[in-house]
């Protein structure tokens, strides 16, 4: 059982579950089916990331209505460093969700080291909040 990890009121544990999902399968990718695997668990890391800051953000009375905007302020309160990157993932998971084209997914697949790094900048940018 994982221990709940509370910042600011908003419960982070599942964030920190679901990198750590997303490491095993970016790690472990040898197959299609695992390529396939690691693709959805970065849609689900990132959709979960950009809800979490939204949520954070909404405490701190920040409001925003979209992924993008959320980015925005996120960076502008200094909870994620560059903007400009998650802004290239927020594409590549609009790409992966409505495309299943092998180039595609290879270029879903590219930026995985570089997510992998901003999800860990992002999770340990939130725990300073406590």
């Amino acid at each position: 059982m994982t221990e709940t990890r509370m910042i600011q009121g908003i419960d982070i544990s599942n964030l920190i579950k679901a990198r750590a999902n997303f490491e095993r399968f970016r790690i472990e990718m040898k197959t299609d089916r695992d390529k396939a695997g690691a693709i959805q668990a970065f849609e689900y890391s990132f959709e979960l990331s950009w809800k979490t800051l939204k949520r954070i953000l909404d405490y701190q009375g920040v409001e925003t209505r979209s992924p993008r905007e959320t980015i925005r302020q996120a960076a502008l309160n200094k909870l994620i460093v560059s903007p400009e990157a998650w802004f290239v993932f927020l594409e590549k998971r609009n790409i992966s969700s409505h495309s299943y084209k092998e180039e595609n997914a290879e270029s879903v697949i590219g930026i995985f080291d570089q997510f992998s790094l901003a999800m860990s900048e992002l999770i340990n940018n939130l725990e300073q909040l406590k």
